[in-house]
């Protein structure tokens, strides 16, 4: 009776997960030409902000609003259509604004920073000052897929692509354009592209 009962629990409780993971699209990146694009020495790197609510729940989920804590996220998408690979590791991404304005991109894990007030609360009562603990409100910017999903290779292996974010504490405008360098050979360290 009782391996009736959990062979019964465990189908339910399987039946519930995988109903839940069959909801959620895993984020996969385009390929470069499905985004704003440039291709030297067959390189090709692709650039795309996620400057709508809708882009970034694509990418991140509903909870991760980065948005609205002035984080834009950029996707960079890098193919290598050589037979020789490429070095990224001093790879360097840069926002322009319209005027000029220059912005450098956040590692991931500093931006779970941008959502905190850095405030704590004031001691109540007198002199014995025991705090009472209180609730603490989930970051939003501190989830897992904002450190997964960020640009992490260091190189990029013949006849392959790689992809990732890179972030900016920036608010959308229109003129925003995207500077890539650092795009090297392996071999020679020549300098195959500048985006």
């Amino acid at each position: 009776m009782f391996t009736k009962i959990r062979f019964v629990i465990a189908s339910i409780t399987l039946a519930a997960v995988m109903g839940w993971a069959s909801d959620e699209q895993p984020f996969r990146a385009k390929a470069a030409t499905e985004y704003a694009h440039q291709e030297s020495e067959k390189v090709m790197v692709g650039a795309k902000a996620y400057d709508t609510e809708d882009l970034t729940a694509e990418a991140f989920g509903k909870k991760a609003d980065l948005l609205k804590y002035g984080v834009l996220p950029v996707l960079v998408v890098i193919e290598n259509k050589r037979d020789r690979a490429i070095d990224i590791q001093n790879m360097q991404v840069e926002l322009v604004a319209s005027d000029g304005r220059h912005g450098q991109s956040i590692a991931p894990e500093d931006l779970m920073h941008l959502a905190e007030t850095g405030k704590k609360p004031p001691k109540l009562g007198g002199g014995s000052g025991l705090p009472i603990p209180l609730p603490k409100k989930k970051n939003p910017l501190n989830t897992p897929e904002i450190v997964e999903r960020s640009f992490s290779a260091r190189i990029v292996p013949p006849n392959d692509s790689v992809s990732g974010f890179f972030y900016f504490e920036a608010r959308p405008e229109s003129g925003d354009s995207v500077y890539l360098s650092g795009v090297r050979d392996a071999r020679s360290s020549k300098e195959l592209l500048y985006f």
